[in-house]
């Protein structure tokens, strides 16, 4: 069920991508070029203003104070329909695209350059989706210094939220990079994503954004349709990380957000309603998903496990001021009031970010390190200490997993008058056999299968290949070969073996325990066929 919705909410996101592409190649909602100042700087003020009942409004300006501010009229309008008259002529018209995912032009700065001639400027802004027209803030100037005080005013907002974004791509790359060591934490990813979406839609929403991207038509559907994509990383997150034992109720209001797009963009496709009119629908979805992740919260501190998490309690305790500033902004939203240079709201969510990605990347390297000790100790706990080789333990382990093979050998190697080395020449020469020994199985066999020393002269080899009976007789000549060769150059410590092996074919099936008895009969065959040959 995961893995659907996971690989839904891909196939969703990569079709709002298109969406988003088209209207980028299309140029749907660019203004056109005529419209804007191009070589000199200027920008605006009011005089006289007028309201038309329900849906417009219109103001009339002394050209002549615009000229003396520096020659430009400028002002900020949010899905409405824009014309500007100089002496009555029309010399500027900015009107919604009337496309299906965006009727209107969203955010837009309007710039509008007033001739010196001119005595008369009247602005006529009129509704795209029939709510009352607020009066706008009118600004006299030049047109440069205007956009470049619009643009600095709102930096700190701006580069809060490039913050939040380079934080999630951050927490992207190290999980790509760390989730092949730990694959158990993954909580990084979902949170890395949440944390990039969250800073698209908020850079979006700044004024210098409003300024530098000229398509408002194409920022507005990326802000929808961002939207729509935030609550389900970040639910799957507050899952890993305050729910790990919920089995279902995260899916509700994921599944829900899947809905969410295919019903918005259902809407938008069938001319019904466009995205700024189904934004409702995508709040709704939103709520639930606050809903849970507040459930979540309340268990968590209810069972009190924030005691031994660091994580949980931080995210308990920031849940609050999130749900909070998430509240703010939806209000500020259907009132009408503007956020763009929200600087408090973006500080706390990029907090946020910023000490959960911290916490997160130290867990995970705590979990990496506490995995890099428990490897460590598996490995020591399976291996033989004198020669390197895998141990009684590991083989026991090994031979158990046999069952669930068609196709195997197994080897059963003894040394020859270990204890006569031991004897006649002590522990330390006993232990060089040993490792010699060890080291002639290793190098023969290592790449095929799998050596153990499963007693103090008893050794054993597990090969699991198709093939394994005809590569096993080859590896057991290469074998003699390398000990008459060992024998020839370390004429102090020479090696003397006694083998035997038996395969398990897929033609005749048999048990590992008939398999390994017969691997020991026909070694101690081979250990009387060599009787006399001391070391």
């Amino acid at each position: 069920m995961d893995k659907f919705i996971l690989k839904t909410y891909i196939f969703f996101f990569i079709l709002a991508c298109i969406f988003v592409g088209v209207y980028a190649s299309l140029n749907i909602g660019i203004g056109p070029e005529s419209m804007f100042p191009q070589n000199t700087g200027v920008e605006v003020a009011p005089l006289s203003e007028s309201s038309e009942p329900g849906d417009e409004y219109m103001a009339s300006f002394d050209a002549s104070e615009i000229a003396k501010a520096g020659g430009c009229l400028s002002f900020t309008t949010i899905h409405k329909d824009v014309r500007v008259y100089e002496d009555g002529e029309l010399i500027y018209e900015y009107l919604g695209s009337r496309s299906l995912f965006m009727r209107s032009n969203g955010n837009v700065w309007n710039a509008v350059r007033v001739s010196d001639e001119s005595r008369t400027i009247t602005v006529d802004i009129k509704t795209v989706y029939g709510e009352a027209v607020s009066t706008p803030q009118f600004i006299a100037g030049d047109y440069y210094n205007i956009r470049y005080s619009i643009a600095v005013r709102s930096t700190p907002a701006l580069l809060i939220s490039l913050l939040d974004i380079i934080s999630g791509i951050a927490m992207v790359l190290y999980f790509s990079v760390i989730g092949r060591i730990n694959k158990s934490n993954n909580k990084l990813l979902p949170f890395g994503i949440t944390a990039i979406l969250i800073g698209i839609w908020s850079a979006g929403e700044t004024n210098a954004m409003v300024i530098l991207l000229a398509n408002r038509t194409l920022a507005s559907v990326i802000a929808y349709m961002v939207l729509i994509f935030i609550p389900i990383p970040y639910v799957m997150y507050i899952k890993l990380t305050l729910w790990p034992d919920d089995k279902w109720i995260y899916r509700i209001p994921m599944c829900l957000c899947l809905f969410d797009f295919v019903l918005v963009t259902g809407l938008a496709l069938s001319g019904t309603l466009d995205l700024k009119h189904s934004v409702i629908y995508t709040h709704m979805f939103w709520a639930i998903a606050i809903l849970y992740v507040l459930a979540a919260a309340v268990r968590t501190l209810k069972r009190r496990k924030i005691e031994k998490d660091e994580n949980a309690l931080f995210n308990c305790a920031a849940m609050l001021i999130l749900i909070a500033v998430a509240s703010v902004e939806i209000g500020y939203y259907w009132t009408g009031l503007r956020t763009q240079n929200d600087i408090l709201g973006r500080s706390l969510i990029f907090a946020y970010i910023a000490v959960l990605g911290f916490l997160g990347i130290r867990e995970s390297i705590k979990d990496i390190e506490n995995g890099r000790m428990a490897e460590y100790y598996r490995k020591l706990a399976n291996t033989d200490s004198i020669t390197g080789l895998a141990n009684r333990t590991a083989f026991n382990q090994d031979i158990d997993e046999l069952k669930k093979e068609e196709e195997y050998s197994i080897i059963s190697i003894d040394l020859n008058d270990l204890k006569t080395v031991n004897d006649t020449k002590g522990h330390q020469a006993g232990d060089r056999y040993i490792i010699n020994a060890a080291r002639i199985l290793s190098k023969i066999f290592g790449n095929d299968g799998t050596c153990y020393r499963i007693g103090g002269d008893e050794f054993c080899v597990l090969i699991k290949k198709s093939g394994s009976d005809a590569i096993t007789g080859s590896l057991i000549s290469e074998m003699e070969k390398e000990i008459i060769a060992h024998n020839k150059m370390e004429t102090s410590y020479p090696v003397s073996f006694a083998w035997g092996y038996e395969s398990n074919i897929p033609s005749q099936p048999r048990d590992y325990s008939e398999i390994m008895r017969c691997a020991d009969e026909k070694m101690y065959e081979n250990k009387r066929l060599q009787k006399g040959d001391v070391v």
